[in-house]
């Protein structure tokens, strides 16, 4: 069982509510982020374990069973804020990067340790691999529906070019990037758009998060779509419904009329005596089914005008 106390990681009393316990972890991430302190090994793993105690706390079902397991007892001889070892990894976080995709490598057997042991001594010219960087990003509606590409312009940490990452240049720290080793770059990005896609999907963009250290491989990027509404059209898993205004006299005696699709423009016969509500579908003209070639259908809604 870990002897941690979390409310001494994060600094706060036992009682004190998720608003504060939120406020104070994001206060030490920000303090102890690896990139806020030239990507320091001790930095991370303090980070991790700012993490696995706000995990813990954040959640109120977890924290109930951590205080039933761990009461309070008094004050402690042993100390248990200096072993920082790593929590298990969130995706989706507070935008501080993924730890859960750099592996358990270089911490397995951390969590055996107790509380009075010293982390391993870090090595400052270990290869280090990048953060993982999340965004979102806006996609038109058809564009998610049949798939193609987004240009996407976001920033990232890069090499530093005036120094090639060694953070010296001519025997003195690098004053480009301040012997930091990378700097921030804004990068243009064409994104490709799975056919059919599902809206809220993550797109995971491999070697495109920030740049490594000492040769480490760089992160990944994760995209979440959000489509973008469109003024006539709604989807429905794989089919495409739009509401498709007639006039009263073509709805009485039926005829041909003109109606936009997602990529093209169909003639359609409208029945005689048609309804308002009434649907006419058209096979194989929705969206993309499970990203690839076969498509759902398009519906066209009547809907009778006055004139």
């Amino acid at each position: 069982m870990p002897r941690r106390d979390y409310y001494k990681v994060l600094g706060v009393a036992r009682d004190a509510k998720l608003r504060e316990i939120k406020k104070k972890y994001r206060e030490l991430a920000k303090k102890y982020h690896p990139d806020a302190n030239n990507g320091s090994k001790k930095a991370e793993i303090q980070f991790k374990v700012l993490s696995e105690a706000y995990s813990t706390l954040g959640n109120a079902k977890k924290r109930r069973e951590y205080d039933r397991k761990h009461p309070s007892r008094g004050p402690s001889r042993k100390r248990t804020t200096e072993d920082w070892s790593p929590p298990p990894g969130g995706r989706w976080g507070y935008g501080f990067g993924n730890y859960e995709a750099r592996g358990r490598t270089q911490y397995d057997g951390s969590f055996d340790r107790t509380a009075t042991e010293e982390p391993p001594p870090p090595d400052p010219d270990a290869p280090t691999r990048g953060f993982d960087l999340q965004f979102m990003v806006d996609v038109p509606f058809t564009t998610v529906a049949l798939g193609g590409t987004v240009p996407y312009i976001y920033e990232k940490y890069v090499e530093c070019g005036a120094c090639v990452g060694t953070g010296e240049s001519s025997g003195e720290t690098c004053k480009t990037c301040e012997g930091k080793r990378r700097v921030v770059k804004e990068v243009f990005l064409d994104v490709k758009i799975p056919p059919g896609v599902a809206d809220k999907y993550i797109l995971r963009i491999q070697d495109e998060g920030g740049a490594g250290i000492n040769g480490g491989p760089p992160g990944d990027l994760f995209l979440k779509i959000c489509t973008e509404p469109h003024p006539n059209f709604k989807r429905k898993k794989s089919d495409i419904y739009a509401e498709t205004l007639i006039s009263s006299e073509l709805a009485e005696k039926g005829g041909t009329l003109n109606v936009e699709t997602l990529d093209a423009v169909k003639t359609i016969e409208v029945e005689e005596g048609t309804l308002t509500g009434e649907e006419l579908r058209l096979p194989g003209e929705g969206a993309a089914i499970l990203w690839g070639k076969k498509r759902g259908d398009f519906i066209v809604k009547f809907a009778i005008t006055d004139g």
